[in-house]
């Protein structure tokens, strides 16, 4: 069997309810990626990428695609290690692409053995994870985050991620009072998304974790800048509530970095952005050795959501990431995902277990100018 060609593309889809913090446009751009073999068989992957930067994903595609033409796609490692490109693969923009691609590769391995993906990764099989569910917009007011814990609790959830550091701190303060008080005693988090705002500092982190410690937070995300690790060390010991960070995180050197800090409690991987399966399994990996929890981030579409799940699956994590904003593109899928994760009743088809056809792709057409951007 031989790789004969490698496509990338974008699809855009409505989201939520079309004024969303981020998506100017009214819609979320997907980034994909199809590795066509001479079989007939085709793999899917998706990157994360595809959300901020569309336009730029097939051009990267095409590009790596000409490093493995001919190539077998069930030597996995092999292949991977062609799409290398010095200098600039390390990671960003590339390694994510290049995760995408590879979890083509997988999808199309299980087609040929007859196995979920999760079935390949590992012999052992679990689904004792923590799931949460992640909306509470940074636009969101009070009243709307009554109502959007309200709809989480039915349901079936009972850990909730909500963000701050858009509005003024004390109408942010009242917003997690309010999802506290609406929560009882099931599990809180707090993103933060410092990873897209940078405007907090490690003073900010400081005085704000400390009016945050009364709402007994399972973490607060994100708390300042990717790039700010420095920062980040010289007031860990300050903070009181477990810090969470990692989804900005894509190459071997970012996460080594965080990983062996002794400064965050809760490491975020993305297997559509950092690097694919191969990579992400060495993530968690490190990350338990070195005593950290891990939780899967997962913010894109379906097969988003699947890939996550077939590393948590063969891997075991901590946690679960369930985004609340809901997708038109592969709705159905997400929303039957959803259930069986809910249930701890997941049966998942060979491959990656989900497909895209002809008549998807149509409805969904490009969206220029639509990756994500602040108002």
């Amino acid at each position: 069997m031989k790789i004969i060609k490698v496509n990338g593309y974008c699809l855009s889809s409505t989201y939520g309810d079309g004024n969303v913090f981020g998506q100017p446009e009214g819609v979320k751009s997907i980034g994909l990626v199809e590795v066509h073999t001479d079989s007939g068989l085709v793999g899917i992957g998706e990157t994360y990428t595809g959300v901020y930067v569309p336009e730029l994903i097939e051009p990267i595609v095409k590009t790596i695609e000409s490093l493995v033409i001919g190539k077998n796609p069930l030597d996995i490692e092999d292949v991977y290690n062609s799409m290398e490109i010095p200098f600039v693969s390390m990671n960003g923009f590339v390694r994510s692409i290049i995760g995408a691609i590879e979890i083509a590769l997988w999808d199309i391995k299980g087609q040929v053995e007859e196995k979920p993906i999760y079935e390949l990764l590992s012999d052992t099989y679990t689904d004792d994870f923590g799931v949460y569910a992640s909306g509470g917009s940074v636009s969101f007011s009070t009243d709307d985050i009554k109502d959007d814990v309200s709809k989480i609790l039915s349901q079936g959830f009972n850990s909730y991620k909500m963000r701050v550091g858009v509005k003024d701190w004390k109408e942010d303060i009242d917003r997690v009072k309010t999802a506290r008080n609406e929560l009882g005693d099931n599990n809180l988090m707090v993103d933060a998304i410092q990873g897209t705002l940078n405007n907090w500092h490690q003073y900010n982190l400081v005085y704000n974790s400390k009016q945050l410690e009364q709402y007994n937070l399972t973490w607060i995300e994100e708390p300042l800048h990717p790039s700010k690790l420095k920062e980040l060390k010289s007031v860990y010991d300050m903070v009181n509530i477990p810090i969470a960070t990692g989804e900005g995180l894509s190459g071997k050197l970012d996460f080594d970095s965080y990983l062996d800090s002794k400064c965050i409690d809760i490491i975020q991987p993305d297997v559509t952005h950092c690097g694919g399966f191969m990579r992400t399994k060495k993530i968690i990996e490190q990350a338990k050795k070195n005593g950290i929890k891990v939780s899967l981030h997962i913010w894109g579409s379906g097969i988003s959501l699947i890939s996550n799940l077939h590393l948590a699956l063969s891997m075991g994590v901590d946690w679960f990431e369930i985004p609340m904003v809901s997708l038109d593109l592969l709705s159905n899928e997400f929303t039957e995902l959803k259930k069986m994760i809910l249930n701890k009743d997941i049966t998942l088809n060979n491959g990656l277990g989900i497909k895209l056809t002809n008549d998807v792709k149509q409805s969904y057409p490009f969206v220029k100018n639509s990756g994500y951007k602040i108002k």
